[in-house]
């Protein structure tokens, strides 16, 4: 699986592979922060609590926790472009599933079917394409195709709020879940190449597994599962947090949208400070981790539209930028022909605080109708990982 040279030659000089990469994560990891719209009309309709339905989010983590190993290794091997129109078509279909199903049972079964699809076209496989068609310049190429969530952060959520305020969580399900579709195709064929750049299958021989021996591959994984895991909670606590607050729905939108800026800019300076940098990739990442925590402890005592505006900017900044951090740190400490392998084996410890965060935090909202137990827990969780981070021994590349 070669690219001609002058296919390749122009694939380096253009960022259309890269856009792409966002569009996608824009249109599949971008759509978690949509879910906790639709949790209390689902609550309603099937008479079950917010705990229950806390486990959705669940998946997302469970799902590639288990198939993201063999995900990143067919994303080494095989055309990437194959793989993301296989995922699209997959989670879409999904999702109009759920909208359409008329059990609890059956929403979790199409929710499972989504989660899978989505590992297919999510950060595995497009963060992995971008180390291998931007080398050098992997900061930036990882930067813009992150800032594809948090485009998704800004506009989706103002617009799920205002279309539920009119319609029905069925029809405003279906009818995003076939734009998306349409979307997703255009956006894959026009902008992924058709064969994989730097490929396992180009480099020759296969490289041994001794990264699994590396202490790096153990801290980069554990504190990428504990940061990105604390942001898969939030997109679920936001919408009731805000609306407890006594903040509309369409409100808490605009909320959501303003992190989701935040976050953009946080991306920006990130491909700003990445590549040909001096400054510390660990240093990055610990300060990107304690933004947050300065943000949630803010949100737990701000009063007043000002006092959440400010705190969801530090959140946003800290949580946009942290989200490339992942691909970015193993393509210091890894080589570039086995970085989808390196990023889906270590989706393995997203495992355990995926499975216990967002039921946890449902539990504690069942229990005292409100978030600040878990918001709580959340910014001791991301002290923990800035801990980790700082564990790191100096990067090789």
């Amino acid at each position: 699986m070669h690219l001609d040279k002058e296919t390749h030659c122009s694939v380096q000089k253009s960022w259309s592979t890269a856009i792409a990469g966002m569009l996608c994560l824009a249109l599949g990891p971008g759509l978690v922060g949509i879910y906790g719209f639709f949790v209390e009309p689902l609550s309603q309709e099937f008479d079950v609590g917010v705990a229950l339905l806390n486990v959705g989010p669940v998946a997302l983590i469970v799902v590639p926790g288990f198939i993201a190993p063999l995900v990143g290794r067919l994303a080494d091997r095989l055309p990437i472009r194959r793989l993301l129109l296989v995922g699209a078509t997959l989670a879409t279909l999904s999702l109009i599933a759920v909208g359409m199903a008329p059990s609890l049972l059956l929403v979790g079964v199409g929710f499972l079917c989504f989660s899978i699809g989505l590992t297919f076209y999510g950060p595995v496989v497009v963060n992995g394409l971008m180390v291998k068609t931007y080398p050098g310049r992997e900061a930036r190429a990882l930067a813009i195709a992150a800032i594809g969530i948090s485009v998704a952060a800004a506009i989706l959520p103002p617009l799920v709020g205002n279309l539920m305020a009119q319609l029905d969580w069925r029809t405003t399900l279906i009818g995003l879940s076939v734009g998306i579709l349409v979307c997703l195709w255009l956006i894959i064929l026009n902008g992924v190449p058709r064969s994989t750049v730097g490929s396992v299958a180009d480099a020759g021989p296969p490289i041994s597994r001794d990264f699994y021996r590396q202490p790096a591959f153990w801290l980069i994984g554990l504190c990428v599962a504990l940061g990105l895991n604390v942001s898969v909670v939030l997109a679920v606590c936001y919408p009731p947090h805000f609306i407890g607050l006594g903040y509309s729905a369409a409100e808490a939108g605009w909320f959501l949208a303003l992190a989701g800026v935040a976050g953009l800019t946080g991306k920006s300076c990130l491909a700003w400070l990445g590549d040909g940098s001096q400054v510390s990739v660990k240093a990055i990442a610990v300060v990107l981790l304690l933004m947050q925590v300065v943000g949630l402890s803010g949100l737990l005592h701000a009063e007043g539209v000002v006092g959440i505006g400010a705190s969801l900017c530090f959140m946003g900044f800290g949580g946009g930028a942290f989200i490339p951090m992942h691909p970015y740190l193993n393509s210091r400490y890894f080589d570039a022909t086995i970085i989808s392998q390196i990023n889906g084996a270590q989706m393995p410890l997203f495992l355990p605080f995926g499975l216990v965060g967002a039921p946890l935090a449902g539990y504690a909202f069942d229990q005292t109708g409100n978030y600040n137990g878990a918001l709580t827990g959340l910014a001791v969780t991301l002290v923990i990982a800035a801990l980790l981070v700082m564990r790191l021994p100096a990067p090789s590349r």
